[in-house]
């Protein structure tokens, strides 16, 4: 029988002390820190960043990433196009599958995200040192 599933609070704030993102629900091929809830259609999880981070250019071959912003700012760069997107909290966005983009957060972002359909389709791209200036400074 089909029941409601729970992750408490308690040790999703535990998991992410230990690691910057944690997935909640999905068929995740990597492990976790935290016991996530099985579903084979959509992953969902948090990210939280509690220094100024980076991420390098990548994009998702299938997957469509949905993301609803809790706390702090982040950028985002789509690669291709030089076009800068700024976010911050009460924020939602998506970034659809294809596009290649880079990140820079400040200290203190936290967002909760989405990504559908599930797979880690993730391709991480040569970074040429083009975005260097960028990332320098928010």
């Amino acid at each position: 029988m089909k029941k409601i599933e729970v992750i408490s609070g308690k040790n999703i704030k535990l998991a992410l002390g230990n690691s910057k993102r944690q997935y909640l629900v999905g068929e995740l091929a990597l492990p976790q820190e935290l016991e996530y809830l099985r579903d084979p259609h959509v992953e969902a999880g948090i990210t939280e960043y509690t220094e100024y981070t980076i991420e390098k250019p990548h994009y998702h071959t299938t997957t469509t990433e949905y993301a609803y912003v809790l706390a702090g700012e982040s950028k985002y760069m789509n690669v291709n196009t030089r076009e800068e997107t700024f976010v911050k909290e009460g924020d939602f966005y998506l970034i659809h599958q294809g596009i290649t983009y880079a990140q820079k957060s400040k200290a203190g972002f936290k967002l909760l995200f989405f990504k559908y359909p599930s797979g880690n389709d993730k391709v991480t791209v040569e970074d040429d040192g083009s975005l260097d200036e960028w990332y320098s400074s928010f």
